[in-house]
């Protein structure tokens, strides 16, 4: 933790809330950015769009990817805050950060996105007639502007702050959430171990509220 006192949560980061069962949302949840991480450099090789296994690989890896953030968003709190905070399940500390409501962060949008992208891959893969008409034959430039839509909309991944501030994540393995970033407080319990390299990896954000980011506990 940081000695300087509290500070807020940046501007362009989003608090989203599980609903129920918060350990495996946070444990989706990385596995689905580590995902989009793998489509995006497969996006940038320029051989996803000479090779037409390479191109079906991505294009399924895109579909996978937007169902698995369908998924999470519809297991995410949405709605006023105040209701959140009135819940004992959800804990007393949503809306910290002066958040009049919560919604998914902007997941349902990205999955959606992802299969606009998975549709794109379809035509322009060497197997599809229209290929040569909507790619370079190269495929450097298609990998540069596809590789630049797919960081976007891992950009939005990379804001997300998970609400663990009265989770139970004492079933969980260490090696489960690389990557993500979470708001805690004295009513998260953590994994046997884990609890002092998290407060050393930590700064408070608000009265008893601390922020870790891209946790990695390993």
């Amino acid at each position: 933790m940081t000695a300087s006192g509290p500070t807020s949560l940046s501007m362009s980061m989003t608090i989203v809330l599980a609903r129920r069962n918060p350990a495996s949302l946070a444990c989706d949840l990385a596995s689905a950015e580590a995902a989009l991480y793998q489509l995006v450099d497969a996006l940038r090789d320029s051989r996803t769009y000479r090779s037409g296994k390479r191109t079906d690989q991505a294009r399924h890896q895109a579909k996978t990817v937007a169902r698995q953030l369908r998924h999470i968003s519809r297991r995410l709190y949405t709605g006023p805050c105040g209701a959140a905070r009135g819940h004992k399940r959800l804990g007393r500390y949503v809306s910290v950060h002066d958040r009049n409501a919560l919604d998914d962060g902007g997941l349902r949008n990205v999955a959606r996105e992802l299969a606009h992208v998975a549709r794109v891959l379809r035509k322009i893969g060497p197997w599809s007639g229209a290929s040569m008409v909507v790619r370079d034959s190269s495929g450097e430039s298609t990998a540069a502007r596809m590789g630049d839509i797919g960081q976007s909309l891992s950009a939005v991944l990379a804001t997300l702050v998970l609400d663990l501030t009265a989770a139970d994540l004492t079933g969980l393995e260490p090696d489960r959430l690389p990557g993500v970033n979470a708001i805690w407080s004295s009513g998260t319990v953590w994994p046997v171990g884990i609890a002092d390299r998290i407060r050393t990896s930590s700064r408070e954000v608000a009265p008893g509220v601390f922020l870790v980011q891209h946790l990695d506990w390993a």
